[in-house]
């Protein structure tokens, strides 16, 4: 199997430790951050092989504002985005519509909760 480098961008710890443990025994190579302008910051820095995005995270539809500002960026506008979020659920919306080259510029959209089980596939997905 091929390693991965993932950038995981959520703000809730549990999560990011929960996944980064399971990726990184699968052969991944994890970086993360909590918030929207580390995770910018780092894509930059790091030049992951995939992004793994939380909308909800210090302000409502962060995630979304950090993935147009990811598509805007020469350095990070071709590393695909794998969204994540349990706002389909919590608040009725259909994101998995998209996705939209202005308001939701993602590769997939995956529905919180999942398993890390499933991350991995849709990675390993994403990136064959």
């Amino acid at each position: 199997m091929k390693t991965y480098k993932v950038l995981l961008v959520d703000d809730d710890v549990d999560l990011v430790e929960l996944n980064r443990g399971f990726l990184e025994k699968n052969s991944c190579d994890v970086v993360f951050a909590f918030n929207g302008p580390d995770g910018i910051e780092k894509a930059k820095r790091e030049n992951p092989d995939i992004i793994v995005l939380d909308v909800m995270m210090n302000e409502v539809g962060e995630g979304f504002e950090v993935a147009r500002q990811l598509r805007a960026e020469e350095d990070t506008k071709n590393i695909p985005i794998l969204m994540l979020s349990s706002v389909n659920n919590e608040h009725g919306f259909n994101l998995t519509i998209g996705p939209d080259d202005a308001w939701n510029p993602v590769d997939f959209f995956i529905d919180k909760p999942f398993s890390p089980q499933d991350l991995l596939k849709k990675i390993n997905e994403m990136l064959q």
